[in-house]
């Protein structure tokens, strides 16, 4: 024996995707605002003294590498 299948209700679907969307709208805004941190924290990163020895390091390593070659 198969189960009776019943046809959804419209409306209980239309509120479920109504539900949906929202928690996919306030996801999103969660996620902006977790992407302007990011974004902040590695503007504040890049600015520092630690960091920028380091990149100033790394391109020397390179250019040391490169001429070795």
């Amino acid at each position: 024996m198969t189960p009776s299948s019943q046809t959804p209700n419209l409306q209980k679907v239309q509120e479920r995707a109504s539900q949906i969307q929202k928690i996919c709208q306030r996801a999103d805004a969660g996620i902006l605002l977790l992407d302007d941190l990011i974004g902040q924290l590695e503007e504040n990163a890049r600015s520092s003294l630690l960091h920028q020895y380091h990149l100033k390091r790394a391109g020397h390593l390179l250019k040391t590498e490169v001429r070795s070659q």
